[in-house]
């Protein structure tokens, strides 16, 4: 081979080596093998600057009602049984101080269904647990973040008579008043998954019980106006969101349990990454120091909850 073919030859595979690598936004992390104590999906995952909290949930067809605390750096997992409502498919919001609200989703009475109501406060330094006022109108899979002393909860579903429908309504919890307040419904009636990024709420797919969706919306809480924007080049539901960086990092999906997109807010473009991310839906996301954790989730019948504890690293 002469020197210019070989000089030809090295520098394509530097081009293909560069092309590799910037196409990962996220690289898995090698980190202790962190599991949970129980396998669970449609539970809420949330983290207060040094511990990850994890959520009840459903395992092997049963509602959960512990909390389990993970503590990244030492890999310690301390388990509170028995200390919540048993649920699934809700939400959960820490309000940046010590405070954990527990909202919506599915609860069982006299052992049938129950769309919650009733909103639980935990207590991150005492693990007590306090009620706030109630969620006007109850739904699963509903999706709520924590913006300016609010809590936005957005869309899910609801059983009106005997049939199940997505709701559009956006519910706003007055934190310091403790009184409930509409805000403009979503364009489009669904069950969803919710991020702030700079003072603004960005709605991502959903399912609106007959079909999953590409809507991707964007909310105003200072304006109460949405803004719809470019639709995303999937369709998606059951899946798990979270920012880290200038970046939105999406989970699963319900048809494509492999669904692990990246969407850059600067070039306002969406990436398909390969980063090891094992297939699930139902999981859970939340990011702490850099690292992305997707927690939890199922693969197929409600008897396939997973102990999965993920960790990628942001770039």
């Amino acid at each position: 081979m002469s020197l210019s073919k070989y000089k030809l030859l090295l520098s394509l595979f530097a081009l293909f080596t560069a092309l590799l690598t910037g196409c990962a936004s996220t690289t898995k992390v090698d980190s202790p093998q962190l599991t949970l104590k129980t396998p669970r999906y449609g539970h809420a995952v949330i983290n207060d600057g040094n511990h990850i909290y994890v959520f009840s949930g459903s395992h092997n067809k049963k509602l959960l009602s512990d909390v389990e605390i993970i503590h990244p750096k030492t890999g310690v997992i301390k388990v509170l049984a028995d200390k919540l409502i048993p649920r699934r498919y809700f939400s959960a919001v820490w309000d940046g101080q010590h405070s954990v609200y527990i909202i919506g989703g599915i609860s069982v009475n006299n052992k049938r269904a129950r769309y919650e109501n009733r909103v639980e406060i935990f207590n991150t330094k005492t693990h007590e647990i306090t009620m706030a006022k109630p969620l006007p109108i109850p739904t699963r899979v509903n999706s709520a973040v924590y913006l300016d002393g609010k809590i936005f909860v957005f869309g899910g579903s609801h059983k009106r008579v005997r049939q199940v429908v997505a709701r559009s309504l956006v519910s706003v919890f007055d934190i310091n008043k403790n009184q409930w307040q509409r805000a403009t419904d979503m364009p489009t009636a669904k069950e969803t998954r919710a991020v702030v990024k700079d003072g603004l709420i960005y709605v991502v797919g959903g399912y609106d019980n007959a079909f999953a969706m590409n809507v991707f919306e964007q909310f105003d809480p200072k304006t109460n106006q949405w803004t719809t924007l470019e639709p995303l080049p999937f369709k998606v539901s059951a899946h798990s969101l979270t920012v880290s960086g200038n970046k939105l990092y999406l989970y699963g999906n319900y048809n494509d349990l492999t669904a692990n997109y990246a969407y850059d807010f600067t070039t306002e473009q969406w990436q398909k990454l390969d980063n090891g991310y094992k297939a699930s839906r139902h999981n859970a996301a939340t990011t702490l120091n850099d690292k992305v954790y997707v927690i939890g989730g199922n693969t197929a019948s409600k008897a396939s909850a997973l102990d999965y504890i993920q960790v990628f690293t942001a770039e």
